[in-house]
């Protein structure tokens, strides 16, 4: 993929975004505004992997192009539902093929990278991969381990504001700030399972399926971020202080201690 045709791309991105703007719903522009700037932060890191990867120019253009697009569902969906739950709403992954096909950005490209692009947006927020081809299945764990990279940060940010100031917090909040874990939860982490997003029931539950996300995490440069930037201590410092908490995060930890151990 040429550079020239990303440029585009990027273009009708902010274009297309600009459109869900409005002058007198805040809330909305604040949600909007939230995915529009996650987008660009995903394209970075989809350049910053590519370039660990020593991938050449053509693929790290297609990288980014994926990183560029994996969202644009989110916006369609926040304005007429309201939500990013996609079990209340659409699929956001869904979503973003429709108006990929009804807004005919993909139509001039060579076939093979749209149908990779296609591939890595349509699976890039399910639970896990399905059987993909080797080149696919290549971009689809790029574009979901960008995707987690900043989901981490931007999460970790609003926990905190949560923590602090309750009042204070804007975005849309998808799930009761209450004391509750859901036992099956922690369960599955305990056996390096990835939780299912309908088990998600309080911001606590939602912090847990986001440590389980290291049982997610395909490339090395990812997990040395994640590892680096301390997100995995930043969240089970917002957790509650008790013993089963203090089990699900030490096995997290070791798990951690021992990925980067072997990265050494």
């Amino acid at each position: 993929m040429k550079r020239e045709q990303l440029e585009s791309f990027k273009q009708w991105f902010t274009e297309y975004v600009h459109t869900f703007y409005t002058m007198d719903d805040d809330f909305l522009n604040l949600n909007i505004n939230l995915k529009e700037c996650h987008t660009h932060r995903v394209c970075k890191a989809m350049r910053d992997l590519a370039e660990s990867l020593n991938m050449n120019t053509e693929d790290a253009v297609l990288a980014e192009a994926i990183g560029l697009f994996h969202d644009v569902g989110r916006f369609p969906q926040f304005k007429q539902y309201r939500t990013y739950k996609d079990p209340i709403s659409e699929n956001h992954c869904l979503l973003a093929l429709k108006v990929l096909n009804e807004q005919k950005i993909l139509g001039d490209m060579a076939s093979d990278e749209r149908a990779i692009i296609e591939k890595a947006v349509e699976f890039h927020g399910a639970k896990a991969l399905p059987a993909l081809d080797k080149r696919t299945m290549h971009f689809a764990k790029m574009i979901r381990d960008a995707d987690k990279l900043d989901i981490f940060k931007l999460l970790i940010e609003n926990y905190r504001i949560l923590s602090k100031e309750p009042g204070k917090f804007k975005w849309e909040l998808e799930f009761p700030d209450t004391p509750e874990c859901n036992p099956a939860i922690i369960n599955a982490l305990l056996n390096n399972q990835l939780i299912d997003y309908g088990t998600i029931k309080t911001v606590n539950d939602a912090k847990l399926l986001q440590l389980g996300w290291v049982f997610d995490i395909y490339f090395d440069h990812t997990f040395k971020q994640i590892f680096d930037r301390g997100y995995l201590q930043a969240i089970i410092d917002l957790l509650p202080d008790t013993e089963e908490i203090k089990e699900v995060s030490n096995h997290i930890m070791n798990y951690m201690q021992q990925r980067i151990g072997s990265l050494s």
